[in-house]
């Protein structure tokens, strides 16, 4: 009986041994973790081309975790064609478009979004879309779009108004 309780106490020990490696955070999580405050770089006015236009981009200071971004494209024609309205956060970004009338695109409770999948202090990558950061004064944006010709990559080269 006491080899049986012995043994019983080794398996349980060794259980609770083994779970304990299991919730051991990595060594380095700084790396890691997503902090809004490193895209503080995004903050203010950009204008630069795109879509055969001009585009003008403007993100607010970080809140909550969150930043909240517009967007407005002007054809070649000086004509307002689509607004956006951005939201950043560690799970990606979310948009809806709208009619320069302010008639949304998308249903009312849907949008458009684009999945976080790694990110640095200058670059975030998101499923379809990258915002790189080249100095303080510019930044490019990577839009992938399916078209029936195939995938399609748009390059916004902006520049901070």
């Amino acid at each position: 009986m006491n080899k049986l309780v012995v043994l019983l106490a080794l398996i349980l020990g060794s259980f609770s041994v083994s779970e304990s490696y299991e919730i051991l955070a990595p060594e380095n999580p700084s790396k890691n973790k997503f902090d809004i405050e490193d895209f503080n770089w995004l903050v203010g006015s950009w204008t630069g081309d795109g879509f055969g236009g001009i585009s003008h981009e403007t993100w607010a200071e970080p809140v909550n975790g969150t930043m909240m971004g517009m967007y407005r494209h002007i054809n070649a024609d000086g004509e307002l064609v689509f607004y956006e309205f951005l939201l950043l956060d560690e799970t990606g970004l979310r948009l809806k478009h709208f009619h320069p009338d302010l008639t949304g695109w998308e249903e009312k409770d849907d949008m458009l979004t684009f999945e976080m999948i790694s990110y640095t202090t200058d670059k975030i990558e998101l499923k379809g879309l990258t915002f790189e950061k080249k100095s303080d004064t510019e930044m490019t944006i990577s839009l992938k779009m399916k078209r029936s010709d195939g995938i399609h990559t748009e390059i916004f080269n902006m520049k901070r108004d």
